[in-house]
């Protein structure tokens, strides 16, 4: 009897620990989509008409550069008949430095680190940090190890809607009525 009972406690002890392995090695993951948060976010909307406004405000000096270095293209053409070798190439350097004084400016405004890149991340910053922020505290609360973002460049073939956790973050950042 003593060996029997011995055997369970044994067996218990064995399969309690079994138990505690397999639920730490079980990780829970859910996901949401940024995008359709983000989309839902009247902050958000805001700022990104603000980028798009000084985005076409960039645009048209670029274009008005673009456009004056054209010009003068065309008026050397028209009229190179009538100038000398020397007056052609001192037009065809200040056409020149038009277009680079363009590019410049194209770079200036749209290259990396260019100032729409700069505005965008001192204006978005906020925004997703608070959106970080949310998700972080839906995976608390429902203790999940990892939260994957649909809208990311990952891939995500398919996701079971049971682990989409979106309707959660919108909830914590107070944009969608809590369900009674």
């Amino acid at each position: 009897m003593h060996k029997i009972s011995s055997t369970i406690v044994l067996f218990f002890v064995i399969s309690t620990f079994a138990l505690a392995q397999k639920e730490a090695l079980a990780q829970k993951f859910g996901h949401i989509d940024s995008d359709y948060i983000l989309s839902k976010m009247p902050e958000y909307s805001e700022k990104k008409k603000e980028i798009e406004e000084l985005n076409k405000e960039y645009d048209k000096v670029v274009r008005s550069l673009q456009n004056e270095a054209e010009k003068m293209r065309a008026e050397l053409r028209a009229k190179e008949i009538l100038f000398t070798p020397e007056m052609i190439k001192e037009r065809q350097k200040e056409i020149d430095l038009k277009e680079q004084e363009a590019l410049d400016k194209s770079t200036a405004f749209f290259g990396y680190d260019g100032l729409i890149y700069k505005k965008q991340n001192e204006l978005l910053r906020p925004i997703r940090q608070k959106l970080f922020e949310a998700t972080e505290v839906v995976c608390r609360k429902n203790k999940l190890d990892y939260m994957l973002d649909k809208a990311a460049d990952v891939s995500i073939i398919y996701s079971n809607p049971v682990h989409d956790y979106t309707e959660f973050v919108l909830e914590e950042l107070e944009l969608l009525k809590k369900k009674n």
